[in-house]
């Protein structure tokens, strides 16, 4: 069987504004004297799902994030990171979708700031079960005070990387996109395709020294960057019926393919430019 996996790409026509009013209505003003801008980083994430017949697809996705572009050293400021819409479709190869869990993305804490805190903005679009929340957690996955990774999850339910008693890999658990058929503004796909979107999160940090620019990027270092690792900035859990159920647990990193190098999704997201205060 091809296992099913869901679509990041661009959202149709009719979520369209939805996505647009999402990332730039609300966005936090900066106490530095220019105003937050949105960035969208656009590339390609190569993403292997994992079932009785593992297969290999490269999706099209962005992310975008509202920031401030200049804040002065010592300054508490607060950016917004939004993962663009995706979409899993009604049927792949044979096999008829059920639905997609344990919906995971992490970021990391930028260097050259100190962290305050981070909150979910809403609650997404066509998402059900467990709530997205966002921790702060280790290079293991498990939460931590010290942590340089920000979790968007539900309560930690992922397909692995976390706490023993919350990883499966076959069965639902956290952030689900229910097999709904809709576009992003409720309106039925003509395709039968399945449309959600994960909610933005509001990082609050401190700038640190004038000189060092401060950048949001996607986790992706250490084995985080490499091909079909559990670490992986994002990962997910489809469902399918084919002659049973079928379990897909799904990674994905920024690459073009499964053996090039990293690509723009694992750069930065966004420059804050760190400038001394007046004297």
């Amino acid at each position: 069987m091809r296992s099913p996996l869901f679509r990041h790409c661009a959202a149709p026509i009719t979520g369209a504004a939805l996505v647009a009013g999402t990332i730039l209505i609300g966005a936090q003003a900066a106490s530095a004297a220019n105003d937050p801008v949105t960035t969208v980083t656009n590339y390609k994430a190569a993403c292997q799902a994992n079932s009785i017949i593992d297969v290999t697809k490269i999706q099209d996705t962005s992310v975008s994030v509202t920031a401030p572009t200049q804040v002065e050293a010592g300054e508490t400021f607060t950016y917004r990171i939004q993962p663009g819409p995706s979409s899993y479709p009604n049927r792949d190869s044979g096999a008829t979708t059920r639905n997609v869990s344990r919906l995971k993305l992490d970021f990391m804490i930028p260097e050259n700031s100190t962290f305050v805190e981070a909150a979910v903005v809403g609650s997404g679009t066509n998402l059900d079960n467990v709530p997205p929340s966002v921790i702060r957690v280790d290079e293991t996955g498990n939460p931590s005070d010290t942590g340089q990774i920000l979790r968007l999850s539900g309560d930690n339910e992922v397909i692995g990387n976390g706490p023993s008693e919350s990883v499966s890999t076959r069965s639902e658990g956290g952030i689900r996109a229910p097999k709904l058929q809709l576009n992003l503004d409720g309106t039925p796909n003509e395709n039968g395709d399945s449309w959600f979107q994960l909610p933005a999160v509001d990082v609050t940090v401190v700038a640190g020294e004038a000189g060092t620019p401060i950048e949001p990027k996607l986790r992706t270092d250490g084995d985080a960057g490499n091909f079909n690792a559990y670490e992986n900035f994002n990962t997910f859990l489809p469902k399918a019926s084919f002659f049973g159920i079928q379990w897909a647990n799904t990674r994905c990193v920024p690459r073009d393919s499964s053996s090039d190098p990293l690509n723009a999704g694992a750069g930065p997201l966004a420059t804050v430019d760190v400038v001394a205060p007046p004297e």
